[in-house]
């Protein structure tokens, strides 16, 4: 193994990241627990299939880099809270494509309003260069750890 710096825990990309998703999801967990039925894995799968509509489920699995175990208990229980719907992939009938129903989108658009409350407060008074450089260094951590798995986010 070469020569590579030791880097202190609390300067370590994923610990750092970790730890601001997992306040911001302590937070607010609770919330979409009491108004939508929601765990935390089934908002994650909600809220790439609102984003990125219609998907498989194993595309879903991969946008959130959860075992695809897990994803399909979500899927299941979102089917059956009326938020998600299944369809079959004219291009490949064995396939089935996900997507919000109605009241789908509407829980969508109320745990996103949510979560955005929290971010613009956790960014307010951060100057605007910080942010774009913070959001540029992000695009390219995502885009160099992509190619770690082997597959992009």
């Amino acid at each position: 193994m070469r020569n590579t710096p030791r880097v202190p825990l609390e300067n370590r990309i994923s610990y750092r990241c970790l730890s601001v998703a997992s306040r911001i999801t302590r937070h607010l967990a609770p919330r979409w627990k009491s108004e939508f039925g929601l765990t935390v894995t089934s908002w994650r799968v909600m809220a790439v299939i609102g984003r990125y509509e219609p998907l498989s489920a194993m595309q879903v699995a991969e946008r959130t880099s959860t075992d695809a175990f897990f994803v399909g208990r979500a899927i299941d229980k979102l089917v059956e809270q009326g938020y998600l719907k299944k369809g079959v992939d004219p291009d490949d009938r064995r396939r089935l494509r996900l997507s919000l129903t109605a009241t789908g989108r509407k829980v969508h658009r109320q745990v996103e309003d949510m979560i955005n409350l929290v971010e613009a407060d956790l960014l307010a008074g951060i100057p605007a260069d910080h942010l774009s450089t913070f959001f540029a260094t992000i695009s390219l951590l995502e885009s160099r750890a992509g190619r770690l798995g082997g597959c992009d986010p």
